[in-house]
C-alpha cells in the first residue's frame, strides 16, 4: 500500500482557520480507503489520535504577528517531531497550500521521495493584487516551493489560473479524488527521485 505523509496548517477539530481544513479533511479521509494516510498538522499540543484511518501527528502549535516567522517556526516543530512518528518508508510527500509545501520540499529531499502541493489560493488573490513587501515575499515562498513539486493540483479555476499567470506553473485542476488517484498511483509506485 503506497503511504503518503499530508502536511496541513489545518486540521479540524484542533486547527480551524477557515474552511480549508474541511476540505482537507474530507480528501484525506477518502484517500484513507485506498492509501495509508499520515497527516502531521499544528495543534495546542504534540501528539496522537486517529480519525478513521488517518493516523494524525499533531505539533505545537504558537501565534506569530509574521506568518513568514510562523513558516520557520512550523518548519522546526515538524522537522523536529515527525522522524520519530512516520514510517521511514514513505512513498509520497503531499503539502497543502505554501506553508506545508516549503515544509513538504525539505522532507522530500531527506526521504529523497517525490512531493506534490494542493493549491487552493495564491498570494495574489488573496491578497488582491496588494504589492507589500509581505505579499512580495510569501509569493517568492510560493514560487519556490510549489515551482519544485512533482505535481501542483489546483482545487479551483481561479487558482489554476493564478499558478499559470503569476508562477507560470502548469498546474493540474482536478475535480475529485479519482484524479489524484492517477497521480498517487504513479508518484507512489515509481519511487521518483524528487525534482
Amino acid at each position: 500500500m503506497v503511504k503518503v505523509l499530508h502536511i496541513s496548517t489545518e486540521y479540524p477539530p484542533y486547527r480551524v482557520i477557515g474552511t480549508l481544513a474541511f476540505q482537507i479533511r474530507d480528501l484525506v479521509t477518502q484517500l484513507s480507503n485506498k492509501y495509508e494516510i499520515y497527516l502531521v498538522h499544528p495543534a495546542n499540543f504534540d501528539g496522537s489520535y486517529m480519525d478513521g484511518n488517518v493516523h494524525i501527528y499533531t505539533v505545537s502549535d504558537s501565534w506569530f504577528s509574521d506568518v513568514i516567522a510562523y513558516m520557520h517556526f512550523l518548519l522546526v516543530e515538524i522537522l523536529s517531531r515527525i522522524p520519530y512518528v512516520i514510517p521511514r518508508d514513505l512513498d509520497l510527500v503531499h503539502a497543502h497550500e505554501w506553508i506545508a509545501s516549503v515544509i513538504a520540499k525539505i522532507i522530500s529531499q531527506r526521504l529523497r521521495v517525490p512531493y506534490i502541493v494542493s493549491a487552493y489560493s495564491t498570494e495574489p488573490i488573496r491578497s488582491g493584487g496588494a504589492m507589500s513587501l509581505l505579499s512580495l515575499t510569501i509569493r517568492d515562498w510560493e514560487k519556490y516551493a510549489f515551482s519544485s513539486a512533482n505535481y501542483v493540483i489546483a482545487h479551483n479555476k481561479p487558482t489554476f489560473e493564478s499558478l499559470r499567470d503569476h508562477y507560470g506553473i502548469n498546474a493540474i485542476e482536478i475535480r475529485n479524488v479519482k484524479d489524484l488517484d492517477k497521480i498517487y498511483d504513479e508518484l507512489g509506485h515509481a519511487k521518483t527521485k524528487p525534482k
